[in-house]
């Protein structure tokens, strides 16, 4: 029950996230796949937890990991989106953390909290890198002029300037 109300509330969550978006007109040019790579981060995590629900004997040897990337990859994304939707995620990521804690006691093991662990900092490099990767895309729109600096996680960016869909980049 606890997993199911996770992975309804995450779909919920992609959802209002989605329309909050919409409602306020376009992202800037150099923030284009910031909001797909959110929502589907947040849709992978509601299906980590999905199957994690299979009652297979293959599944449930697994469940204490897929459960702990759920968990390990929400609660810093719930953190860093706290301005917005962020506050859900963490409740999300506060049951997903719960779930995980029931999955290691049902059957404790080392090779469990180690799985669950090693998930988890998997969850989280999946989502630095992809925030890197999405706050450093650039796509200019056809008309107009624009220009900014992206901010890599990694301290890296890059300026650049659009000019009627042409783009430059100014800085590395």
């Amino acid at each position: 029950m606890l997993v199911a109300v996770a992975v309804v509330s995450l779909f919920a969550i992609v959802a209002g996230y989605i329309a909050i978006i919409r409602s306020q007109g376009a992202p800037p040019p150099d923030n284009v796949t910031t909001v797909p790579f959110v929502a589907g981060y947040l849709l992978a995590m509601a299906g980590l937890l999905g199957v994690s629900l299979v009652e297979r004997s293959g599944i449930v040897r697994l469940r204490p990991a897929l459960r702990g990337a759920a968990a390990g990859g929400l609660l810093p994304m719930g953190v860093l989106a706290l301005m917005s939707i962020g506050l859900a995620i963490v409740i999300v990521a506060g049951l997903a953390i719960a779930a995980t804690v029931l999955a290691l006691t049902a059957r404790p093991s080392l090779k469990a909290t180690s799985s669950a662990v090693a998930a988890a900092i998997v969850a989280v490099v999946v989502l630095a890198v992809g925030f890197d990767i999405s706050w450093q895309t650039i796509v200019c729109p056809a008309t107009g002029q624009s220009g900014g600096t992206t901010v890599g996680l990694f301290g890296n960016g890059t300026g650049y300037e659009c000019n009627d869909g042409v783009l430059t980049i100014t800085s590395h």
